[in-house]
Parts: structure tokens; sequence; C-alpha cells
């Protein structure tokens, strides 16, 4: 089964803020093993983001345009050593990820 967050109006939103560079998919929908009620599991990375900018990612989570419970990280929290965070990295798959320029 596949699953593809970018048809998602949120998924849209979210692309848009500049502060975000970028988002990953990991648990079951990254894995593959999800089944049709399995939430959506992201990561965000955003590190020049403050509190306010943090609110706005929060927000579009919140009125995203699906049943479906979206846990959201940012991983600019997640310490360095985080055993969550490394999870995330090996398995995660990157569905964003803005270009430098």
């Amino acid at each position: 089964m596949t699953f593809d967050i970018t048809t998602y109006h949120f998924y849209q939103k979210l692309i848009q803020l500049p502060f975000v560079e970028k988002i990953i998919l990991f648990g079951s929908r990254a894995n593959g093993t999800f089944r049709p009620k399995s939430d959506i599991d992201i990561a965000i990375f955003c590190p020049s983001a403050d509190t306010y900018q943090w609110n706005e990612v929060l927000n579009i989570i919140e009125d995203a345009d699906t049943l479906l419970s979206i846990d959201c990280i940012n991983l600019n929290d997640l310490p360095s050593n985080s055993s969550l965070k490394a999870t995330i990295e090996a398995n995660g798959i990157v569905i964003y990820e803005k270009i430098k320029s």
C-alpha cells in the first residue's frame, strides 16, 4: 500500500511557510504497514521558527483536510541523542525539502 501526503491541502500550506525547511513522514505510513485509519506521523524541521511560527504549523495541522489523526513533531525540539530522532532520520521519508539558494 502507498500513501501520498502531497495531495492534502494542509501539506501544500505547510510547504508554503518560509521557515519550514524539511518535512519527514515516519511511522506506519512511511514503512507501508498502515491501515486505512492509521494516523499520519510527520516531523518538521524549522530551525529558524519562533514560537509564533511553530503555532502557525500547529494551526495548519489542527485544521487539516483529513479525519485522520496527525502527530506532528518539531524535529528541532528533540535532543540530538534521542532514539525517536534517530529512528525518524533512519527510516523516515523526506517528503519536502526546501531548495537552498
